[in-house]
């Protein structure tokens, strides 16, 4: 365990005095690519949502570093609106707000990266195009990418390939895998066997009967 480990300690956790997490344990290495599965109620997305501090432990410790950048992308981030007023390329720099300073405008290198990003992640054809009319693992994509803008040391993605068929997903894995051997990736996924080649440890989290604490 190093400084830059995340991860979570004997954690316990509920809703309305329900307990549905209990006795959570795991660690994250720095540039460990990592996938949370289990069956639907198993609580992967709460048991990322503590790991991220959206929610506190009712017991347990949160291990997180300090002044460490970190990029979440929720489920169902990409039911954007058809209607939405942005380009492909407009919501994919404004991932750039949070590293500027307030009026600092959008530079010819974010510019840059962001046209780099748009082609590995296969968005090129659609830069130019409404974020709302794009296909569901398009708008995903797209929802990485404007994370990846933030220049994140940690990337938390819950269903990410939601929306995408099973090549896509294989492109998408392949990207992660090789272009950010440094970035931590922390994954939800029910693609478990599509996703094990590229994974460094599985973490696996059964649904439990839900009882309240004492």
């Amino acid at each position: 365990m190093t400084e830059s480990t995340i991860g979570l300690k004997n954690v316990t956790f509920g809703y309305s005095q329900k307990v549905i997490v209990e006795n959570l344990s795991f660690s994250i290495e720095q540039g460990q690519f990592v996938a949370i599965t289990g069956e639907n109620g198993a609580a992967k997305t709460t048991a990322m949502k503590l790991l991220v501090g959206l929610l506190k432990p009712w017991k347990g410790q949160r291990q997180w570093p300090k002044h460490i950048r970190a990029s979440y992308v929720p489920q169902q981030i990409a039911s954007i609106e058809q209607d939405f007023p942005s380009t492909v390329t407009e919501f994919i720099l404004s991932g750039t707000w949070k590293l500027k300073k307030w009026f600092e405008p959008i530079s010819k290198d974010d510019i840059k990266r962001a046209k780099e990003f748009m082609n590995q992640f296969d968005l090129e054809t659609v830069a130019n195009q409404p974020i709302g009319k794009l296909s569901g693992g398009q708008k995903q994509k797209a929802c990485i990418v404007r994370a990846l803008m933030e220049n994140p040391a940690i990337l938390l993605l819950d269903e990410p390939t939601t929306g995408m068929d099973e090549k896509m997903r294989q492109m998408f894995y392949e990207t992660l895998k090789n272009m950010y051997p440094q970035v931590t990736i922390v994954i939800i996924t029910h693609h478990i066997h599509e996703l094990e080649p590229y994974i460094d440890q599985l973490i696996h989290l059964e649904r439990r009967q839900e009882h309240c604490l004492n």
